[in-house]
């Protein structure tokens, strides 16, 4: 069963700070690098929050 991982903005719009925490708690979750990211955006084009899912097996697999 695939994990979600999920960071949301703390203001209106997600920093470079947010989205590189993102990234790391993606990849300590087990992700490879290659799972795709959703996003949802403001009006003006900034990131409100970011999603991946990350898959059991493949968890397994970065702890070998």
């Amino acid at each position: 069963m695939p994990k979600q991982i999920k960071h949301t903005a703390s203001n209106k719009h997600m920093t470079l700070d947010e989205l590189g925490a993102f990234v790391a708690d993606a990849l300590r979750s087990g992700a490879s690098g290659s799972e795709s990211v959703s996003a949802q955006i403001t009006m003006g084009g900034k990131l409100k929050n970011v999603a991946t899912e990350v898959v059991a097996a493949a968890a397994a697999d970065f702890q070998k």
